[in-house]
């Protein structure tokens, strides 16, 4: 599809502009998307809506060598397990943390589980990773219900209570 805003060509699926930064609101009812400034479907007539608030569960079993989850929001997808040490993440079947999207580079970045604290680091991606809107240039700490988009994919990381600042 193209940005409404730029009209450049981006993924069907994406909910904001790698290029012009604008985010984009969904039609429920026909999938489509349409910029920010939008109140209602160009297809259906439908009103649109911005994504849903951050819901999450992780699960029953406490494994100690588990940190952290990433999920993305509005998605039924399994959350991601994040173990001590370094978890890959990107489009290869080499990372830890496979997403098989447009945007996201086949080694895109890692997450760095070590000593009670979470970093990300880009690994050199494409189209860039990001916390809370910023892009990642050197290794980041991460806080409880961070945003990290990795090109157009937004996540959310859920920390488990003992490593949340207080």
């Amino acid at each position: 599809m193209d940005c409404p805003d730029c009209q450049r060509s981006i993924p069907s699926d994406s909910r904001f502009c790698s290029y012009c930064g604008i985010t984009l609101r969904a039609c429920q009812k026909c999938k489509l998307f349409f910029s920010s400034e939008a109140r209602f479907c160009g297809s259906c007539g439908g009103q649109l809506v911005d994504a849903g608030p951050v819901v999450f569960r992780p699960p029953e079993d406490d494994d100690p060598t588990i940190f952290a989850y990433l999920f993305e929001p509005g998605s039924d997808a399994a959350p991601f397990a994040l173990g001590e040490g370094d978890n890959t993440v990107g489009a290869g079947g080499n990372n830890d943390i496979v997403i098989h999207r447009p945007a996201v580079s086949w080694n895109h970045a890692i997450l760095i589980c070590r000593q009670k604290r979470i970093l990300v680091q880009d690994s050199a991606s494409t189209n860039g990773t990001f916390v809370n809107g910023d892009r990642v240039r050197t290794p980041r700490h991460l806080s409880h219900e961070d945003k990290i988009r990795f090109g157009s994919e937004d996540y959310i990381i859920w920390l488990k209570p003992e490593l949340r600042a207080k």
